[in-house]
């Protein structure tokens, strides 16, 4: 005899393996509604709705979300629902033996990640993957002119990717200033140099871009603002706080190996967000993975792919 799964104890379940509060009945959207109630989450951060709704609705808001939706499915290929930013819809008429959340949510963010991963690593002038050095410390290197600020954004920068990163670490406590002189011999750090700098210097290092190892940033004005390799970040001084900023850390992010970009709007790599100073979730699981052990240098897609025992499927 099967026993039917309520509500409340689908409600639970989700939320005890999210670790995040469900929302009340009062937020979810109706059966006769055409469009899913997301906005009243969308604002709270860490906040994470889950809606029980019909199957006739389930199909809509995957509809409507199109590829930001990603279906969940049990093996024999019944659509149980659908996770979409910030919600998770569940259809309402399962049962116990249609019901295997945890593994396939588990399975689905997986996916979600891997694919995000090989996104932001991948760009035009790398075919496989190149990690930082897990060793020397790496060192950060304010070679020229700088403000108060840009030392401030490093720090925070360090110390969120030292969290994130089980394999590189960053110098924690201290950030090389123009005075630096470094001791070659042993050598001491993994260097990545900073050097922030005026129109006529950043003209010259653009007339003898190498486009093979060098990437071109571009601000929101579609102004060449910085040039990104693996050792270095040239930032022109002029440009505006939240960009100035956003250059700072896409420079530490390329030396780690992360030159693609992704389509997902919230995502710190999407081609817009020049303002963007903060990593989404999604980026943050993404660098995690990147430098969690199981991944080298010299890998390309289908070598993560392998690594990782996940399967990318074409959306």
């Amino acid at each position: 005899m099967k026993i039917a799964f309520s509500n409340i104890s689908i409600i639970l379940l989700l939320a005890i393996f999210f670790l995040i509060p469900g929302t009340s009945a009062d937020n979810m959207p109706s059966p006769n509604s055409s469009e899913p109630n997301v906005e009243a989450i969308q604002d709270v951060p860490g906040l994470f709705e889950i809606c029980i709704v019909s199957p006739e609705m389930l199909e809509t808001v995957r509809n409507n979300y199109g590829s930001k939706a990603i279906p969940l499915k049990v093996e024999r290929g019944l659509f149980i629902g659908v996770l979409t930013p910030g919600t998770l819809y569940i259809r309402g008429d399962l049962n116990e033996e249609d019901f295997p959340v945890r593994e396939i949510i588990h399975g689905n963010l997986e996916e979600k990640i891997g694919k995000h991963l090989i996104d932001i690593t991948f760009g035009r002038d790398n075919a496989k993957t190149e990690l930082f050095a897990k060793a020397p410390d790496c060192l950060i290197w304010v070679d020229t002119m700088y403000q108060k600020e840009d030392i401030e954004a490093i720090r925070e920068y360090i110390d969120l990717i030292n969290d994130l990163s089980q394999t590189t670490t960053f110098e924690d406590e201290e950030i090389a200033l123009p005075s630096f002189k470094p001791n070659y011999n042993p050598i001491q750090y993994q260097f990545y140099k900073i050097s922030i700098v005026d129109k006529e210097f950043f003209k010259k290092k653009l007339d003898d871009r190498d486009s093979a190892s060098e990437q071109l940033l571009k601000d929101a004005k579609g102004r060449q603002a910085a040039l990104v390799r693996k050792d270095h970040l040239f930032l022109l001084n002029d440009v505006a706080r939240d960009e100035r900023n956003h250059f700072l850390l896409a420079g530490i992010l390329f030396s780690m190996g992360f030159h693609g970009e992704s389509q997902a709007s919230d995502s710190f790599f999407y081609p817009g967000n020049t303002k963007q100073t903060q990593l989404s979730d999604l980026d943050k699981k993404a660098i995690e993975l990147m430098y969690g052990g199981r991944l080298q240098s010299g890998l390309d897609i289908e070598g993560i792919r392998k690594t990782l025992g996940i399967e990318l499927k074409d959306e």
